[in-house]
């Protein structure tokens, strides 16, 4: 850039010129000429730059001045103002990330203003996703970048081209100058790389001049006897005190380069990708990672149909044939059960958490990472629709897989009383499988093509709202309070909630929870089906049909000592007079 001839020049110097230079302020296909900034292109080391800079600072103080007094005109900013449209690059915040962009306008584009912008065939929240992105690459001065094209692969060049027509006729953006300023921030940062590199290879050769030091500290330190000559003792004495200088300093050394290698902030904010992985260490174990990875480098050019219908077709193929096995179905008699002492519900919901639990240790083999990868995740760029089902036991994490099997236990097994072995295995399998292809169907709309998920929330939810929705005239007791327990109904309401809240952080969280309430919406409507169908069984402990009438529900007996204190007051509170 040639305002870097001058080294006193400052951005707002830059800013400044930039605006003020007619014709050129607003416009996208000419180059301003900054030599102009440093006195017909002296390159001297005073440049004139104390007359030009003071100059330019107060040009560039009376633009601003213009420029706030124009836009602040009879409506000052309150609270209640609307959305601060960010245009230069010095304001871009310092949590902008491409993928998300900036607000281009106050609200949102409507869906008649969509199809007149990018026709018929482009949704509202897509033209807008599409609009924020690349207004954000413009006051990044990122708009030709390849680098960040994975974010707005699906769209067409058709419709990327009309949303950067229409910003340039709506929200006038110096591009040139925003990428100028861009540019000049990565010469900045290749400039303290390369500083950097010099430095270590100073260390390098520091390093030799140390270890040179030291053997001529040994060689200084061994005192020689004038009758005896050298001593092999003194020799040795001499090169273990040598040896723990140099580990003295070798530990300097690497204190002051953890010390360094805190990353200075750079002079704009670049837009970097700070996903907060661990680096991999181990040589065998990143040749695994590697290979684990995908070889696409950006996601492939599909229809929103052509992502979900395979999918879709397929979840509604093998719930369709597993609940027609379920019809048939017939547990086994206990003479001819392997666990005869455990009951069904837990044999079922035992095997369903072993099968979690396998999957979970095979996440920490990398040989197996490619595979599971493909088969135990779900992708939205590349679905596949086998994995809808096959995610469903997956868990990276510790955490998510105790969460999840926790209540799978407690309320699965509640649950696989009522419906027994088939319907509760299709029921679980349907809510897992629904809440990916909710989530499928979510992020592919949205433009979420990177977005990758796993794990039995959907699932669990679903069975939750299941067996609460089917309690929810009932009352249920912990410790045997309160007296008439609490509904159903206020438990699944709660859940809800919680998952609600979740809606619009879903990056922020790193949460599903498009999953998590189509998994709950799948829940309630299957033990719908499923009461209709009049093939529920009898609840624990009555030889009878579900009834409608309310009951009330322990959650957790108290233990034998209480009841029985409670059983023995009892009747002596009855026979007061």
């Amino acid at each position: 850039m040639s305002v870097l001839i001058c080294p006193d020049a400052r951005r707002a110097l830059l800013r400044a010129a930039a605006r003020g230079a007619p014709g050129c302020a607003r416009t996208h296909t000419s180059v301003l000429p900054l030599r102009w900034l440093v006195n017909g292109g002296s390159a001297g080391n005073d440049c004139g730059a104390r007359s030009i800079t003071f100059q330019c600072q107060r040009q560039w103080q009376a633009l601003r001045t213009q420029r706030s007094s124009a836009r602040g005109a009879g409506s000052p900013r309150s609270f209640f103002s609307s959305t601060k449209i960010i245009r230069d690059y010095e304001e871009l915040p310092r949590d902008y990330r491409d993928q998300s962009g900036l607000a281009f306008r106050g609200k949102d584009l409507t869906d008649e203003e969509t199809k007149q912008i990018f026709g018929p065939r482009m949704t509202a929240a897509a033209g807008n996703h599409l609009l924020r992105i690349l207004h954000g690459r413009r006051v990044a001065g990122t708009l030709d970048d390849p680098a960040f094209a994975v974010h707005t692969a699906q769209f067409s060049p058709e419709q990327r081209a009309a949303g950067l027509a229409f910003l340039r006729r709506t929200v006038p953006v110096g591009e040139v100058m925003n990428a100028g300023l861009r540019a000049e921030d990565e010469l900045n940062q290749m400039e303290l790389e390369r500083e950097e590199a010099e430095k270590r290879k100073q260390k390098g050769s520091e390093e030799a001049a140390a270890a040179a030091a030291t053997e001529a500290e040994v060689e200084d330190e061994v005192k020689v006897d004038p009758v005896y000559g050298r001593s092999s003792f003194d020799a040795m004495r001499a090169r273990i005190k040598a040896r723990d200088k140099a580990r003295e300093r070798a530990l300097e050394e690497e204190r002051k380069a953890k010390e360094a290698q805190e990353p200075a902030a750079a002079a704009g904010p670049l837009a970097k990708a700070d996903d907060g992985t661990r680096a991999i260490t181990n040589p065998k174990v990143a040749e695994y990672y590697a290979k684990a990875q995908s070889k696409l480098e950006a996601p492939p050019e599909m229809r929103a149909w052509e992502r979900i219908a395979p999918s879709a077709t397929l979840v509604a193929l093998v719930l369709g044939f597993m609940a027609a096995v379920a019809m048939v179905y017939e547990e086994p008699m206990p003479r001819y059960r392997l666990l005869r002492e455990l009951t069904t519900a837990q044999a079922t919901v035992g095997a369903m958490i072993a099968v979690n639990a396998v999957v979970f240790l095979a996440w920490r083999v990398p040989p197996l990472w490619k595979a599971l990868n493909r088969w135990a995740i779900l992708v939205v760029a590349t679905p596949r629709p086998v994995t809808l089902f096959t995610a469903v036991f997956s868990h990276t994490k510790l955490s998510h897989l105790l969460v999840n099997m926790v209540p799978l236990w407690f309320v699965g097994t509640a649950l696989h009383e009522e419906l027994g072995r088939a319907d509760f295995a299709t029921l679980y399998a349907g809510c897992g499988a629904l809440g990916f292809l909710g989530s499928l169907t979510t992020y592919t709309l949205r433009g979420w093509l990177t977005v990758t998920s796993l794990g039995a929330s959907g699932a669990t939810l679903g069975l939750c709202a299941a067996y609460f929705w089917e309690h929810r005239s009932d009352g249920f007791r912990v410790l045997g309070l309160p007296q008439e327990g609490v509904h159903g109904i206020v438990f699944l309401a709660l859940i809800a909630a919680v998952q609600l809240a979740g809606l619009g952080r879903t990056m922020r969280y790193k949460v599903d929870v498009a999953s998590h309430l189509t998994g709950m919406a799948a829940g309630v409507l299957g033990m719908e089906l499923l009461n209709r169908t009049e093939r529920r069984r009898p609840r624990r402990g009555s030889g009878e049909r579900i009834t409608p009438e309310a009951a009330v529900i322990e959650l957790w007996t108290p233990p034998e000592g209480m009841a029985a204190g409670a059983a023995a007051k009892k009747p002596a509170a009855a026979s007061a007079p």
